[in-house]
């Protein structure tokens, strides 16, 4: 029998990508999203249109699946206008009330984020899952206090969670309008002959991970045994740290075309260095990554030209 997962904000860019993976390796997927393009899946998938703030409606469209996938957040990184009162009601309170809520499921995986929950790292060294977080930024702040909320309700649950701090994550279905990672802006930029704005002279340090990567990780938490009121933490990312700058001259490597950029300074919310320790996933679950990062900004480049 095929183990059936829910991915809550399965309409994003990881959400499809990720959709279109465990539907593709023997998973029953339900996809659940306030909006959802139904041109990117094929019609094993269900797909069911609920707001995450509408509890009583989430719950019921999930339904009885043995795992769920928490995938949406309503702001980014560079999110700055929302209050943290706002940023509370609209990406933390409905965590709580869902899980407070949901029965009979196996495991709830969050996808928190590696790049903003430990803040500035003085010391330019891969960060384990240990390192004490100092988030920097709203999107980074309530990214942990998520990750404490499920950490306690889950001790309270016949449930297992696993919180999932990726690095930046990349990878085809990038939403090229909104700001979601340098990546697909600046493919997007040499596309349409367009500026791209450029900070501190692209000399901050990236960890990134091809989105197909990190659905590999998720996939090793939905083949083992639950261990209920168990919350365990986990980094996702290549290990390897790369400059903005170097990634655009990949880009432009890739592309053979020369990137117009507008020099601006530096952003708060931009840490200087951001690389994961990913030991822990690599030793426990036997994981690790199979596309570089040329191989991932090839396969974005054929993206963003033939089919975006």
């Amino acid at each position: 029998m095929k183990k059936t997962i829910a991915i809550i904000g399965g309409g994003g860019f990881i959400g499809i990508n990720f959709t279109t993976y465990f539907s593709a390796n023997n998973f029953d997927v339900t996809v659940i999203d306030r909006h959802i393009r139904t041109n990117f899946f094929n019609s094993n998938i269900k797909i069911k249109n609920v707001d995450i703030h509408n509890t009583d409606e989430l719950v019921k469209a999930v339904g009885d699946v043995d795992y769920i996938l928490w995938l949406v957040h309503a702001s980014v990184p560079s999110t700055t206008e929302l209050s943290l009162t706002d940023d509370f009601s609209i990406n933390i309170s409905p965590i709580i009330k869902f899980l407070e809520q949901i029965q009979n499921v196996k495991k709830f995986i969050y996808l928190s984020s590696g790049g903003t929950v430990y803040g500035d790292i003085k010391e330019s060294f891969p960060v384990a899952e240990e390192f004490n977080q100092k988030p920097i930024s709203n999107y980074g702040l309530s990214k942990s206090v998520a990750e404490k909320y499920i950490e306690f309700i889950t001790t309270q649950k016949e449930i297992e969670s696993v919180i999932l701090r990726p690095s930046n994550v990349y990878g085809p279905h990038q939403n090229l309008i909104k700001p979601q990672g340098i990546i697909g802006y600046a493919f997007k930029s040499i596309k349409d002959s367009h500026s791209l704005d450029l900070y501190n002279e692209g000399k901050v340090i990236r960890d990134f991970i091809y989105v197909e990567d990190l659905a590999k990780a998720v996939e090793k938490f939905l083949i083992n045994d639950v261990v209920s009121g168990k919350t365990s933490f986990y980094n996702v990312g290549s290990g390897e740290g790369f400059s903005i700058m170097q990634v655009l001259e990949k880009i432009e490597i890739i592309t053979g075309e020369k990137l117009q950029l507008t020099h601006k300074s530096s952003r708060d919310f931009d840490c200087e260095y951001s690389v994961l320790d990913v030991s822990k996933l690599e030793k426990e679950k036997k994981w690790s990554i199979t596309t570089s990062l040329d191989e991932g900004l090839l396969k974005v480049w054929k993206w963003i030209k033939y089919e975006y």
